[in-house]
């Protein structure tokens, strides 16, 4: 009979009290109590009831922690709930290590009672672990041994719940769903948890273990009668007394003058309230000391614990304490004063965001309204002193360019420095290499490299020239945390749900120590390309370890990352907002089911997720959480098997006429295939698919080729995968180069399961990608525009992203006709929200094919561009957007928003019949873009004659390269330098091909001499 609540709250109050290794946790979790209690009572009379009760103990608090912290477990067992809260950044190295003792620890040799007693202490530690990171007290704890009297007490006290103890158990799990909390709350319960992982030191030992992190750091710490001796070296470490009676612990002199101050306080003491005592003592008047001081105040204030440092610098505006994770070297000191006396109005690097960065715009023109809005967004958070920020960017819209653009201003204005660009992958860091080093600088048209150099970060350290580096998230744990070093190869795949990492998945979290080659103070900012969102988890002391603001990148941000960045989310750039202003093409989804007697399988649309039913951006970022758990202790990835690939690939092949009908119908033969990337399981599962693929199209090897991160040719396959017509099919296990590199992809077939939203959004991205059509015809010949990627989806990965609008009927009579029932419902002023959002699409698909004749007439008709009609009418179903506009004005204001954007489409008849005569006619348009081509060859032809005979004479090779890139302005009208590395110019090596030619000097003033020329 189960107890009164009464009764059993008395009993566990009883518990409590008996318990003084365990009552503490009474207010937090009684479960806790229950566990704890029961092992240490049985620990020495009933070893196995002892072992088990621990183990029940970490089930519970690791159930409690997830419920606190918000994250969703996975139904498993213990070590699988263990890597999520791992994963998710929970359980500092300590913390897991106890953890798994209690999971599976076996004592090898020791006898039971000894192995119950250590779990006993296990569970000590783990509860006092919570206790510290839920209440911030971080009292020292002593383990107590109970005599064998109190013992007895206890286990009669354990004895009087027994009974209870599985209802207790059904009513704990029932009720540890995930607290809703806000990334921002549970960022504080993490780091709360990771500083009270460690023990507090002696008040004895912590001036002595701040003069040695001081030394690592490289300061002098003179010692008694040396005080005279500031000179010795370039930062000197004095213990003195000043005027008044007040002691400072250590004042820090660099190049023999006083700049700051360093306290040091007993541990649980509020270090915000000691930094206001350190400054009342930095302002003792200047004439009070023995020495030369600097400035007065002092502006470099340090309070330290031992274990926790804060940092101020009083230069900078409105300062604000914060916490680093060591002292800062004397000759980065020693550049702060210079660059504070060389500029008195901005005397510091946060100073110089606000007084130069927010009033210059040099350069803006050349960036897109979100990348323009992402680099403000950027320096206004710096400006204001915040440390870190987010920029969410649709993969494809520009973020790598962003990110080079922003590194540009921070050197050039805010004169940072040095910039560290932080990636996941080893081709990654290869492509910003490259944009770096391309990047003209808007002053001058210099390259940026010429100014500020550039170089990726490798086991041999940092070059003291070098203003940024690009290091791969795996090179900076080799450094900062002694792990493997990335030469197994490690870089060049994701960190994401490979085959290899289900095989042997790592929760370990990363700790790192101090690191002469590369100290705290190294980098002024550090950004962070998309990176997995490990790097903000179980990695995130990486970034910690940085004395630097974070500014991270993601097309995706989860809420490991959302809370990482403190919910400080300062731009947005979403997917459908990419589509709407060309940058990104849209997908239509197909689920490819093979029934279980075989039947041929078919290619059928995926059900949109519908505007309606369509969460807030935030929200749905806080919810990608899930790939937490659903990568979390199940193996290997299900994948299409053996007897099923024939059947799915048949299906593939036989869809893709009236898919593309425009080539594939026309005789186009291989050639006229889309270029696709298939993703298969691993090495064997990728080439079975390989030969399945090449049978059934009657293709010869270079039709269909398998790609995988390791191979050492993977680089040459990647460029010819993207440079020549004859390779069609890539079939690789994981995320491959980069996405801006991908532009040639128009499908994409999944072979394997997929259970992570966010690398499902990474693999559609690898397609979305926009490309010129000149661009496209030379690798797929017959095309005359990419309008779209086509995912067929054979292993569900369609479910974790269902597209807002799924049109899969947008070429031929059928297209046509969709339209024109979305036009006419329009007019009516009977169209609802999903028709509106589908609307939009549809108009998007329009754009890439159309003349400059066609969009001047549209625009006429409309008022305003097809594609900003286009992203009217996606902003008028956006519920962000929305909730904007009803919290200003109310549902009014939301009805206005839907009328404005559909306005032109209901009052101009004549617009209606322009888009309807314009959609869909790829013979018209090809006659169209012969005759401009024809008029644009002939212009860029005469204008190249006159930049020859002008800039002359030119070598064959040379001529080469001048011709082709004329024919692409014939073409495009612009040549962007990209372009150097596609086809025909890779043929030749791409970007070194054109500067082994003309030389690296005179190659790029030549290419910005001929562009003029040619423009």
């Amino acid at each position: 009979m189960a107890l009164e609540p009464s009764v059993l709250e008395s009993r566990f109050t009883d518990l409590a009290l008996a318990s003084a290794n365990f009552g503490f946790l009474l207010p937090h979790e009684p479960l806790l109590v229950l566990h704890g209690a029961s092992c240490e009572a049985w620990a020495a009379t009933a070893p196995a009831d002892a072992v088990a009760a621990a183990r029940q103990f970490g089930e519970v608090l690791a159930a409690e922690l997830g419920r606190r912290a918000g994250v969703r477990l996975p139904a498993g067992d213990q070590q699988a709930h263990l890597d999520v809260l791992s994963r998710a950044g929970m359980l500092p190295g300590p913390v897991l290590d106890a953890f798994n003792d209690l999971h599976r620890f076996d004592g090898g040799e020791h006898d039971e009672r000894e192995v119950a007693a250590h779990l006993v202490e296990r569970c000590f530690t783990l509860a006092v672990w919570l206790f510290r990171a839920l209440t911030g007290d971080p009292e020292p704890m002593t383990f107590v041994h109970a005599s064998a009297s109190d013992l007895r007490v206890l286990a009669q006290r354990v004895a009087a719940l027994e009974e209870d103890l599985p209802r207790l158990r059904r009513e704990f799990d029932l009720r540890v769903a995930p607290a809703l909390l806000a990334v921002a709350e549970r960022e504080q319960l993490i780091v709360s948890a990771r500083s009270a992982a460690y023990e507090p030191l002696r008040e004895a030992d912590i001036a002595a273990e701040v003069q040695r992190r001081l030394a690592k750091a490289g300061w002098d710490v003179l010692g008694a009668g040396e005080e005279t001796e500031l000179n010795r070296s370039l930062g000197c470490v004095l213990v003195p007394r000043l005027a008044g009676g007040i002691r400072a612990d250590m004042l820090l002199t660099v190049g023999g003058q006083v700049v700051g101050i360093v306290e040091c306080k007993r541990d649980g003491i509020d270090l915000a309230e000691a930094m206001e005592q350190a400054g009342a003592m930095a302002k003792a008047p200047a004439g009070s000391l023995p020495w030369p001081v600097w400035r007065s105040p002092l502006p470099y204030r340090y309070v330290s614990d031992g274990r926790r440092l804060l940092f101020c610098d009083a230069n900078d505006p409105e300062s604000h304490a914060r916490l680093v994770s060591g002292f800062h070297q004397p000759r980065t000191l020693a550049r702060w004063q210079r660059e504070a006396e060389a500029d008195s109005a901005a005397p510091t690097y946060r100073a110089r965001q606000a007084a130069y960065l927010v009033r210059q715009n040099e350069g803006f023109d050349q960036l897109r309204n979100a990348q323009r809005g992402a680099v403000q967004a950027i320096e206004q958070a710096l400006a204001a002193g915040q440390r870190r920020a987010l920029v969410q960017m649709a993969t494809g819209s520009g973020a790598t360019f962003t990110e080079v653009f922003t590194a540009y201003r921070q050197l050039h204005y805010a004169r940072a420095g040095r910039v560290l660009l932080v990636t996941d992958r080893k081709l990654a860091v290869h492509q910003l290499i490259a944009q770096l080093r391309q990047f003209s600088m808007p002053d001058g048209g210099r390259p940026l490299d010429d100014v500020y150099h550039v170089q990726e970060l490798t086991a041999d350290g940092l070059a003291p020239s070098a203003s940024v580096a690009v290091a791969t998230v795996q090179r900076l744990s080799a450094m900062l945390a002694g792990t493997q070093a990335p030469e197994d190869g490690s870089e060049s795949v994701s960190a994401y749900e490979t085959a290899e990492w289900q095989a042997h998945p790592d929760a370990t979290p990363l700790e790192v120590s101090y690191c002469e080659a590369l100290p705290p103070d190294v980098f002024d900012l550090v950004i962070v390309d998309d990176c997995h969102r490990a790097l903000y988890g179980q990695r995130r002391a990486l970034l910690e370890y940085f004395d630097a603001p974070v500014v991270g990148f993601s097309a995706t941000p989860t809420a490991t990352v959302l809370g990482f960045f403190k919910g400080n989310l300062v731009n947005s750039y979403t997917y459908v907002q990419a589509v709407a202003d060309g940058a990104a093409v849209d997908c239509s989804v197909y689920q490819i089911q093979v029934a279980d007697d075989q039947q041929p399988a078919f290619a059928t649309p995926v059900n949109p997720v519908g505007v309606q039913a369509r969460s807030s951006r935030r929200t749905r970022y806080e919810n990608l959480d899930e790939e937490l758990t659903s990568t979390a202790g199940q193996g290997p990835a299900r994948a299409v098997p053996s007897e099923h690939l024939a059947t799915v690939v048949t299906a593939f092949r036989n869809a893709l006429p009236t898919l593309f009908p425009d080539r594939m119908q026309h005789g186009g033969g291989l050639l006229a295939v889309p270029k696709t990337v298939v993703l298969a399981q691993d090495g064997p599962h990728a080439d079975e698919v390989v030969e399945r693929i090449r049978d059934l199209f009657g293709a010869g090897d270079a039709f269909c080729r398998r790609i995988t991160p390791r191979d050492a040719h993977a680089v040459h396959l990647l460029r010819e995968f993207r440079t020549t017509p004859q390779f069609r099919i890539a079939v690789v296990t994981d995320l491959i180069s980069g996405n801006s590199d991908m532009r040639v992809i128009e499908c994409l077939l999944i072979l394997r399961e997929v259970r992570s939203a966010t690398y499902y959004e990474q693999l559609l991205a690898m397609g979305t990608q926009t490309i010129s059509s000149a661009e496209l015809r030379a690798v797929t010949p017959g095309a005359v525009a990419k309008t779209q990627l086509v995912v067929f989806d054979a292993a569900g990965a369609s479910r974790h992203l269902q597209p807002l609008v799924n049109v899969t009927d947008a070429s031929g009579q059928a297209g046509r006709a969709a339209l024109e029932l979305l036009l006419d419902r329009a007019a009516s002023g009977r169209v609802t929200a999903q028709e509106t959002a589908e609307l939009a699409i549809r108009l998007a698909r329009l754009t890439p094919t159309l003349s400059d004749a066609d969009s001047a007439k549209i625009r006429k008709l409309a008022g305003q561009p097809l594609q900003e009609l286009v992203t009217r009418l996606l902003d008028s179903v956006d519920s962000d957007h929305l909730a904007s506009l009803r919290r200003a004005g109310g549902k009014r204001a939301v009805e206005d928003e839907r009328r404005k954007a559909l306005y032109s489409l209901t009052e101009e008849p004549d617009l209606q019949e322009a888009l309807l005569s314009l959609y869909d006619r790829p013979a018209p348009l090809r006659v169209l873009a012969s005759d401009r081509r024809r008029r644009q060859e002939a212009t860029a032809g005469r204008r190249l004659a006159e930049f020859v005979e002008r800039s002359g004479p030119f070598t064959p090779a040379q001529m080469w390269w001048i011709e082709k890139i004329a024919d692409v302005v014939a073409t495009e009208t612009r040549f962007d330098p990209a372009y150097l590395d596609s086809i025909p110019f890779s043929a030749r090596g791409g970007t070194d091909g054109f500067l082994d030619a003309f030389g690296p000097d005179a190659a790029i003033d030549l290419l910005g001499e001929l562009r003029r020329a040619l423009a």
